[in-house]
């Protein structure tokens, strides 16, 4: 089996099947039949109103109402706030280590939301000490020659960070232009994404699991292995590589990633390779998959691209 077929095997393996149920809403349902068990509730409709008044302390106008709390525990939608999460994860009753997991794995964020009044928070600084040392890694390890192709001067390296990052980021999927890299040298390409990558940086907000993702793969370079980027993921607030895990849409992201990491450490071992080769592996074999999962309608397996690729992309 060639790498193309290889890579359309773990597509395969990772979408979702007819019938298939995440794991993460199955147990939302074992947690709201123990809240109906709990409080002597025979109906989910008498179930759900309860919630709901919970929730938002006050009695639901008609049944439409109480729909959402349905579409909720059902997976049909899921709360378009992170403190709506929560409070529905608050009004079922769940313990704390309960509470994380629907942020964490049902939710599929991570289990705190910061703002800019949360700097003194224990937790934040330490989160984003480790995100800055990140940064620091990567900026490091970014090559002379490369740095002139983006005509980015060596003293100037924090202050365009958005740029290589972005530019980085095109390497890692399906690119459409054969001179892209005459584009990439324009900084104007990247500025649309630059509130958004300064936000990401400062852990601001909701930040999808899936984009925390591509975050370590593209900072962390060489050192990306499925041990460091669980340890990273658990260190930022969010859930470690799980192959049951997946996301809201019920793809096995987790598994995908899992086994395209696997083939990585094979490559890793055959040979002593350096730190460029190693990175150039992850990038072609990672652009290729994005290829392919565009190619078979896997838009939400994407985890390398953003939106903002879209010009160069599509």
């Amino acid at each position: 089996m060639d790498r193309t077929e290889l890579l359309y095997h773990f597509v395969e393996k990772s979408t979702v099947h007819p019938g298939e149920e995440r794991p993460e809403l199955q147990w939302l349902k074992e947690r709201y039949q123990a809240f109906m068990h709990r409080h002597n509730i025979a109906k989910k409709e008498s179930a759900d109103r309860y919630l709901y008044e919970n929730m938002y302390k006050t009695i639901p106008a008609d049944t439409k109402d109480l729909l959402k709390i349905r579409y909720w525990r059902t997976g049909r939608h899921f709360p378009v706030r992170f403190e709506v999460c929560t409070a529905f994860g608050r009004a079922l009753g769940l313990s704390e280590r309960e509470l994380q997991y629907l942020l964490q794995g049902y939710y599929d964020s991570c289990d705190r939301f910061y703002t800019g009044k949360s700097v003194k928070d224990s937790v934040y600084q330490q989160r984003t000490t480790l995100m800055q040392k990140l940064v620091d890694t990567y900026l490091t390890h970014i090559p002379h020659t490369r740095l002139e192709q983006l005509h980015i001067r060596p003293d100037a390296l924090r202050h365009n960070i958005r740029h290589l990052y972005y530019t980085d980021a095109l390497e890692y999927v399906s690119v459409q232009h054969t001179t892209q890299r005459a584009h990439r040298a324009k900084h104007i390409a990247s500025v649309n994404y630059d509130s958004e990558f300064c936000r990401n940086l400062k852990l601001l907000g909701v930040i999808p699991r899936k984009t925390m993702i591509r975050h370590l793969i593209i900072l962390g370079g060489d050192q990306v292995s499925p041990e460091w980027l669980s340890s990273c993921l658990h260190e930022l607030g969010y859930l470690p590589l799980q192959d049951s895990h997946t996301l809201k849409t019920g793809e096995h992201l987790d598994r995908l990633l899992l086994q395209i990491l696997e083939e990585y450490q094979t490559f890793q071992m055959e040979n002593n390779r350096t730190c460029e080769e190693k990175k150039q592996w992850l990038r072609q074999n990672l652009s290729l998959l994005d290829h392919i999962l565009v190619q078979t309608g896997q838009k939400n397996l994407r985890f390398m691209y953003f939106k903002t690729l879209r010009e160069w992309t599509e």
